[in-house]
């Protein structure tokens, strides 16, 4: 059964399109020629995001901005008040408003010709196949605590003869984790090692905890961590810190989507990369200490 989106459809004008891109093009080749190619790639991909809350909603019109016309959208949660604190568009005026149809509204308003697909009722195992249908490559920018629905997004994945990666980019403490997932790469079921079905009890969280932030900070202390993780399991998030994760996922995404000459290669799961403000320190690893 086909699950009901919110659709919008722009009107593409080939004059103002390029002329709205055209800082990009000093930065992607030698001739006029090679640039459009280039810029073309990012224009006629299509980008799914999971999640448009701290980091994929900023990532959302970001990706218009810089010339995308192709994004599918996908949140079940409404802004409320601490959202302010990091979320764009949360604001009073859209506390209790679906995530991302506020998203979708505010990007299709940039630049009106862009086509945006808005799954309101988010990521579950009834919405993900078709969510993935078309996407050449999906961002998971998905709750801390979901399980279930990221298993049936990998699934969906792992399923399609398109979509060529996935990013998953959270935000730790002053750091960014960069987290690659291929049709090659440790599935994200043998990632987390966690049932599909079962409990989000303190053996889950901490988990989840070492599986996605494999380099814990160590200020705060663990037992303040715990209280927030475990106890209120609610992840605490920087305010600064989602627009550093925004800028390194959309960087990465274009880099790889329009083929940049010189990028480095990124290790997939259970590899990562990270980058951490506060030390000034990034890295590349290529096998998390748990997988060893």
């Amino acid at each position: 059964m086909a699950v009901k989106t919110i659709q919008y459809r722009g009107d593409y004008d080939e004059k103002l399109y390029w002329e709205r891109v055209d800082r990009n093009l000093g930065w992607l080749g030698d001739t006029l020629e090679e640039q459009r190619a280039r810029q073309e790639k990012l224009r006629d991909a299509v980008i799914g995001i999971v999640g448009t809350g701290g980091i994929g909603g900023a990532v959302a019109t970001r990706l218009v901005r810089m010339g995308a016309r192709n994004l599918k959208l996908a949140d079940p949660d409404e802004f409320d008040i601490p959202n302010i604190q990091r979320q764009l568009g949360a604001s009073l005026e859209n506390v209790g408003r679906n995530k991302a149809e506020v998203v979708a509204e505010m990007a299709f308003d940039l630049t009106r010709d862009v086509n945006i697909d808005v799954y309101p009722q988010g990521i579950t195992p009834e919405t993900a196949e078709q969510f993935m249908d078309g996407c050449d490559y999906v961002m998971d920018q998905m709750e801390f605590y979901q399980v279930q629905n990221r298993y049936a997004l990998h699934r969906a994945f792992r399923a399609s003869d398109r979509c060529r990666f996935m990013f998953k980019i959270p935000t730790v403490s002053h750091k960014v984790f960069v987290f690659t997932y291929t049709h090659d790469s440790m599935p994200i079921e043998e990632v987390y090692d966690l049932p599909e079905d079962g409990p989000i009890d303190d053996f889950a969280t901490r988990r989840l905890m070492e599986r996605i932030i494999p380099e814990m900070p160590e200020y705060p202390g663990t037992k303040m961590l715990d209280e927030w993780f475990v106890g209120m399991q609610r992840m605490p998030i920087f305010g600064a810190c989602p627009p550093l994760a925004e800028g390194i996922l959309v960087e990465r995404l274009a880099q790889e989507i329009m083929e940049i000459p010189g990028r480095v290669a990124l290790p997939v799961q259970p590899g990562y990369a990270v980058f951490d403000s506060l030390t000034w320190e990034s890295k590349v690893v290529e096998r998390a200490w748990w997988a060893k």
